[in-house]
């Protein structure tokens, strides 16, 4: 992915689907994916991906699906139908799940025709830190676990994980530089942190060699959308 446009997603965190298109609308030329969330799915459902394909963007399903193997890998079934390019599931659903998931989404697109959806796993929330970890009873540190939760998603046929900022250069080096790398947590340096813990800049996180970064309030909050954006895109190329 050389064109900076197509790393970057904006989320799509608004609570209808008029608020929604108009997002989709103004900000499709400088976006290259859209990040449909819970908030926005709840409201209006598989209808948001039909919005999105028409103003020719590339979907992401950040629905992070974790339960029993047999309903996600059916869940993903349908997001493979909706034409979605990327979506998630939590890590610590575990090797079964992720492995069925994986399996059944290359199956579904081979018998559709179609390109299958990149399969990302959700290793941990940027906005969790080590002392939240420990009162989780998890005895590691917030990057061991990660990487932990990264091998096992790699072994389970995962195509990459959604991590911090602060975690790729590991992941890319113990898992390989094609092992893709989704990262919330981007502050430009001109937006405030907001509740997340684990931040970086759009360009210090091109440089540890994230291959997709998700901003959303900082575009979104903002009087100019458009001007945001591109000042977002010219911090990516620096």
């Amino acid at each position: 992915m050389n064109n900076v446009k197509e790393k970057l997603v904006f989320a799509l965190d608004v609570p209808d689907l008029k608020s929604a298109k108009a997002l989709i609308k103004e900000l499709a030329e400088y976006v290259g994916v859209f990040k449909v969330g819970k908030e926005l799915f709840t409201a209006v459902g598989p209808e948001i991906f039909k919005v999105i394909k028409e103003n020719n963007g590339k979907i992401f399903a950040d629905l992070k699906y974790h339960d029993i193997p047999n309903t996600v890998a059916s869940a993903a079934r349908v997001l493979v139908r909706h034409g979605v390019e990327i979506f998630n599931v939590h890590a610590t659903g575990g090797f079964e799940m992720i492995n069925m998931t994986a399996k059944a989404i290359k199956e579904e697109a081979e018998k559709l025709g179609i390109n299958r959806p990149k399969l990302l796993a959700v290793t941990v929330l940027t906005s969790l830190n080590d002392e939240d970890l420990k009162s989780l009873k998890i005895n590691e540190t917030t990057s061991d676990y990660v990487i932990d939760l990264a091998k096992l998603a790699k072994s389970a046929g995962a195509d990459g994980v959604v991590c911090s900022p602060n975690e790729v250069e590991q992941i890319k080096k113990e898992l390989g530089k094609e092992f893709i790398t989704l990262t919330p947590g981007i502050r430009p340096l001109w937006s405030v942190k907001g509740d997340q813990k684990r931040v970086m800049t759009p360009a210090q996180a091109v440089k540890n060699g994230v291959d997709y970064i998700v901003v959303g309030r900082p575009i979104r909050n903002v009087e100019n959308r458009v001007e945001a954006a591109k000042k977002i895109l010219k911090e990516m190329s620096e």
